[in-house]
C-alpha cells in the first residue's frame, strides 16, 4: 500500500510539472535561437550556425517544446509506431523530455498504406514511434531555420508560411504578361528514392548529429511483421522526412538559371539581352516533388529539362515520364511543336490541381509592359477532374450516404466538404469561368432529388428551401444553412504572394501577422477571431504563427448551456485548448446540475 501512494504521488508530481510549464517563455527563448540560426546562416557564419544548433539541441526549452509538438499539437499523434503508442500522460511526458539524446538508435519504421486520392494505387507511410518522432521534431527545430537561410524563393511545398496559393500565384505572374512554353513534372517517387550518403554530404553536420540522421534514414520498415532494410529514400510520414526532401532537391531552380546564361536571347524589339538578365526569363517553380519550368524558347526550355534530370540523377531521383508534359501556355505550332517529342497538342497544363491556360480574347485582355494588348487572357481555374472527384464526393454524401440523415445532419455532413474545396479552389478565376455557379447548381440538383425522396414528391420537397433575404432557394432547416461555393470567390489576382525569400524566421512579425490573418485556408470564423485578438491567443497571450495548430474554443462550454455566438467564441492553440477542456472538465464535475442550469 506504502508503495503505490510513493507512485501515485510521483506521478501526480510528474504531472503537475508538466501542467505547470511556462510553455511562453520556453516559445519564446528557442525562437530567439531559431532567429539566430538563421541570421547566421542568411550571413554564411556556419561556426555560429553550428553553435547555436549545439545549444539547442541540447537545451530542456527545446526538448520541452518538441515533446509537446509531437504529443500535443500534432494532428497525426494518434498513429502509433511499431511501439503500438498511441498517446501518453503529462507524466510520462517528462520522463520522455529526460530521455531525449544524441545519438540514439531509431526503431524500424511500422509500415501503412493509405490510398492516392482518386487512385487505385496505395502510398507507403513509415510511422516512427513516439521518441524517434519527438527527437525528429528536436532536430528540425534546428535544422530548418538553417535551411529556411538558403532554400530558393520559388520553393513552397512543406515550408513554414508558404503555401499551394503562393505557388499558383507565382506561375499566374510568370506568364501573365508572356505566353510561354512549359515543362510540367513530376519526380518519380521522391520520398522513396533520395540517395542517403549526397544528402548527408549536402546537410553537413558531422559527429553525433550525422550520426542520428543516419539511423533515422538507415531505421528499416516492419511491414506486417516483415522486415525491409532501407538504403534510400526519407519514407514519408517522419516529422523531419519533407524538410529532408526539400534539402535534396535545394539548387533545382538556380541550376536552370546559371545554365541559360549561357544561351544568347534577343528581346522582342530585337535588342540582345545581357547575360546578367538572361537568368530573369527562366522560371523554375515547385510544390514538393512537383514542378513547372517556364521559358519562351523551346529549345533553351528543353535544355532546362536535361540540366534538370542531370541535377536529380546526383540524389538518386529521376523524371517520371508517364507524368512529365511539354505544352504551350497559349498556342503550339503545328509545323515545329507538334513534330517535338513530348508535346501532346493540348494547350495549358495542370498543377496542384488548378488549370493554367491562356485564351484569345479582344476584350479585358493583359498588357504588355508597352501597353500593347497581348490578345490572351490567363486564367486559373480548377482542374476538370478536381471538378468531377468533387461532385462524386457530393453525390456519394447526398445520395448514398444522405438516405440515412435528416436534413439538419445532411446539411452538417455537406458543409465542412464545400467549405474544403471552395476555400481552395474558390481563390482562383473559378468565378469568372461560372465554375462555383455550376458546382452549387449540380448540387441543387441532387439536393432536389434527395428532397423528392425523403418528402413523396417534387412538390413537397419545396419546403426543404426558404426565403433567405433575395434569395428564394436557400436549402435550411432549423436555423443551420447550407453554405454556397460561389460565397469563396476570390480572384487569385488578389491574393498577395509571400516576398520572395522571406521566412517566418526573419525579423519581421508584423509582416508574418499580417499573412497570417489573410491565410486562404482558414475559414471565416477562424479569420475574425484573429482579427479581433489581434493574433494572439487568450489563453497564453502569444502571437500565433505559421508552425501553430490553431482551434475554435466556446468560452463558456456548450455542455454547459454555452451558446454559438462570437462573444463566447476564442481562437486557442491546440495545446492551450486541451488544458482549457480539462479545466472545463473538472468545472462541470465539481459544479452541481442545478447550479448549472440556473
Amino acid at each position: 500500500m506504502q508503495i503505490k501512494t510513493k507512485k501515485s504521488t510521483l506521478k501526480l508530481t510528474l504531472s503537475l510539472r508538466w501542467n505547470t510549464v511556462n510553455w511562453p517563455k520556453i516559445q519564446l527563448k528557442v525562437f530567439k535561437w531559431q532567429r539566430s540560426i538563421y541570421s547566421a546562416s542568411k550571413l554564411g557564419n556556419i561556426k555560429q550556425v553550428r553553435l547555436f544548433q549545439h545549444k539547442l539541441l541540447n537545451s530542456l526549452e527545446s526538448k520541452l517544446l518538441a515533446v509537446r509538438r509531437v504529443t500535443q499539437d500534432n494532428k497525426g499523434k494518434a498513429t502509433a509506431g511499431v511501439d503500438n503508442v498511441k498517446s501518453i500522460s503529462p507524466e510520462n511526458r517528462i520522463k520522455l523530455v529526460e530521455s531525449l539524446n544524441f545519438p540514439c538508435k531509431a526503431s524500424p519504421l511500422r509500415r501503412v498504406w493509405i490510398p492516392k486520392p482518386g487512385k487505385t494505387e496505395k502510398r507507403p507511410l513509415g510511422i516512427p514511434t513516439i521518441k524517434d518522432r519527438c527527437l525528429q521534431a528536436l532536430f528540425k527545430l534546428a535544422i530548418e531555420p538553417e535551411w529556411e537561410a538558403k532554400f530558393e524563393p520559388n520553393s513552397y511545398g512543406f515550408r513554414p508560411g508558404r503555401n499551394c496559393h503562393d505557388a499558383i500565384s507565382a506561375i499566374k505572374d510568370t506568364i501573365q504578361k508572356k505566353a510561354k512554353y512549359v515543362v510540367d513534372a513530376d519526380i518519380k517517387k521522391c520520398f522513396d528514392k533520395i540517395a542517403h550518403e549526397p544528402l548527408l554530404n549536402k546537410i553537413g553536420l558531422k559527429g553525433k548529429y550525422r550520426k542520428q540522421l543516419k539511423y533515422w534514414l538507415e531505421s528499416g520498415v516492419l511491414d506486417n511483421g516483415s522486415f525491409a532494410a532501407t538504403t534510400a529514400g526519407t519514407p514519408q510520414g517522419g516529422v523531419i522526412s519533407p524538410l529532408l526532401s526539400n534539402i535534396a532537391l535545394h539548387g533545382m531552380e538556380e541550376c536552370v538559371k546559371e545554365l541559360v546564361t549561357e544561351f544568347p536571347m534577343t528581346w522582342a524589339s530585337g535588342e540582345k539581352i545581357k547575360k546578367g538578365r538572361r537568368r530573369d526569363t527562366v522560371h523554375l517553380i515547385r510544390y514538393a516533388d512537383d514542378f513547372v519550368i517556364l521559358h519562351h524558347d523551346k529549345d533553351i526550355l528543353l535544355a532546362c529539362l536535361n540540366k534538370i534530370k542531370e541535377f536529380l540523377s546526383q540524389v538518386g531521383l529521376e523524371i517520371s515520364e508517364s507524368k512529365t508534359r511539354l505544352t504551350h501556355t497559349f498556342a503550339l505550332n503545328p509545323n515545329s511543336d507538334l513534330a517535338c517529342e513530348g508535346f501532346d497538342g493540348i494547350t495549358g497544363f495542370n498543377f496542384l490541381g488548378f488549370t493554367f491556360k491562356q485564351f484569345k480574347s479582344k476584350f479585358q485582355t493583359a498588357h504588355s509592359t508597352t501597353g500593347k494588348p497581348l490578345g490572351f487572357r490567363t486564367l486559373v481555374y480548377p482542374s476538370k477532374e478536381k471538378q468531377l472527384k468533387y461532385q462524386e464526393k457530393l453525390h456519394e454524401i447526398t445520395l448514398g450516404q444522405g438516405k440515412r440523415l435528416n436534413q439538419v445532419a445532411l446539411i452538417k455532413k455537406l458543409n465542412p466538404i464545400i467549405r474544403g474545396w471552395a476555400n481552395y479552389f474558390g481563390r482562383s478565376d473559378a468565378a469568372t469561368m461560372h465554375i462555383l455557379t455550376k458546382m452549387d447548381y449540380l448540387l441543387y440538383l441532387k439536393l432536389r432529388r434527395w428532397a423528392k425522396r425523403v418528402k413523396g414528391t417534387s412538390g413537397k420537397g419545396r419546403s426543404c428551401w426558404e426565403k433567405v433575404g433575395n434569395s428564394n432557394w436557400v436549402f435550411k432547416k432549423d436555423g443551420v444553412t447550407l453554405l454556397y461555393n460561389t460565397n469563396y470567390s476570390n480572384p487569385i489576382d488578389q491574393y498577395v504572394k509571400v516576398k520572395g525569400e522571406s521566412s517566418p524566421y526573419d525579423e519581421n512579425p508584423l509582416y508574418w501577422a499580417k499573412r497570417l490573418n489573410s491565410n486562404p485556408t482558414f475559414n471565416t470564423r477562424t479569420r475574425t477571431l484573429l482579427k479581433t485578438q489581434k493574433g494572439c491567443c487568450n489563453i497564453c497571450k502569444l502571437q500565433f504563427t505559421e508552425n501553430d495548430v490553431l482551434e475554435v474554443d466556446h468560452i463558456f462550454p456548450r455542455h454547459l448551456g454555452g451558446k454559438d455566438v462570437y462573444s463566447n467564441l476564442q481562437l486557442l492553440h491546440r495545446h492551450c485548448h486541451h488544458k482549457k477542456t480539462q479545466a472545463d472538465s473538472l468545472l462541470s464535475k465539481l459544479t452541481p446540475k442545478n447550479s448549472l442550469a440556473g
